[in-house]
């Protein structure tokens, strides 16, 4: 018999906020990271099966949830006039490296201009998207203090093996979790005027702690889902900093979408760290041949400077409001699901 009673709610009105997942955690105790909505239904998630639940109701619930989650979505920005700017990267960037700091800057410049700043709500570069965001009105030096107090934790702990497939917590790795967690739900929870910005970060990857530093968090269980969805919102650009495969993925993913226009514009592409994506993931050249040329020489731009790049953007986006771009969205993701 199926189950009737779960952690999550299948009917969510809103995104979530970071109190709604994390109530409950206590930075002196180590194990409360375990007790917080959000571990509480990534435990339910891998005991049901993860991502090929044990029984139709579980995965017929959680597919009512990922679509309540999108319609939230799509009416948190019709609320705004904000225009959505992506930031993908690697999940391991170090706090206080360099690449860390760039995107840090770069966000709390962005949000000042009036985007609205959207990353996968994880570690690591969309860490830095988020810090960026909500110290918006913060001085150098206040920025630098959040840096310094992140950097006592500088590497996200491999918590791979924090929950077994049988809900089975792993009470060491919970403490590892609290530990990185802490500094960044303490400055998330000092804040007093704190800039807005969205993480679409997925239970599939629950095993690595979602950012309290983001406003507003749309939390899927379907990757699938997330990642397109994040990618096809964020039409006013997305910037990528260094990363591998999963952001290799995103890269080429946006690419399909600005070469055939899914979303009637090419959304502007930005990449921080010359060297890396030109020589080191040499994936400038692959899209110098993949795009037409007045494509690439118009959208596509490398820099290693923080304040050309938000130039670029804001002179490069879309004029499009955030509410006609999830709409085209969702009547994107209807006609996929027709054919």
């Amino acid at each position: 018999m199926p189950r009737l009673n779960f952690t999550f709610d299948p009917l969510p009105r809103t995104t979530y906020s970071p109190a709604d997942l994390f109530a409950g955690f206590d930075p002196r105790d180590a194990q409360s990271f375990a007790a917080t909505r959000d571990f509480e239904i990534y435990r339910e998630y891998m005991a049901s099966g993860k991502y090929a639940p044990n029984d139709y109701f579980t995965a017929m619930m959680q597919a009512m949830h990922d679509n309540s989650v999108t319609q939230a979505l799509r009416d948190f920005l019709s609320s705004t006039d904000a225009r959505p700017v992506g930031v993908m990267g690697g999940h391991k960037l170090l706090r206080g490296s360099e690449a860390y700091r760039n995107v840090a800057y770069l966000s709390r410049e962005l949000t000042n201009r009036k985007f609205v700043m959207l990353s996968g709500g994880g570690p690591g570069a969309m860490e830095a998207t988020h810090l960026g965001a909500v110290l918006r009105h913060s001085r150098d030096g206040e920025l630098e203090a959040a840096i310094r107090l992140l950097e006592s934790r500088p590497a996200v702990p491999d918590l791979t093996d924090l929950v077994g497939a049988d809900g089975t917590v792993n009470t060491a790795l919970i403490a590892e979790a609290h530990a990185w967690f802490a500094p960044a739900y303490e400055i998330a929870t000092n804040v007093t005027s704190r800039g807005e910005s969205l993480a679409m970060p997925t239970w599939l990857y629950g095993h690595e702690p979602s950012s309290p530093l983001a406003t507003r968090i749309a939390k899927y269980f379907q990757n699938s889902i997330r990642e397109d969805g994040l990618l096809a919102i964020a039409t006013s650009g997305i910037v990528y900093v260094e990363g591998r495969a999963g952001t290799l993925q995103e890269i080429f993913q946006d690419a399909a979408q600005n070469y055939y226009r899914t979303f009637g514009c090419f959304s502007p592409m930005v990449f921080l760290g010359s060297t890396y994506w030109s020589t080191t993931v040499p994936a400038i050249p692959v899209l110098k041949a993949l795009f037409r040329p007045e494509d690439f020489d118009a959208y596509v731009f490398l820099t290693d400077d923080v304040g050309k790049a938000a130039d670029f953007i804001e002179s490069h986006a879309p004029t499009e409001t955030a509410a006609e771009q999830i709409g085209k969205y969702l009547r994107h993701e209807v006609h996929r699901r027709e054919e």
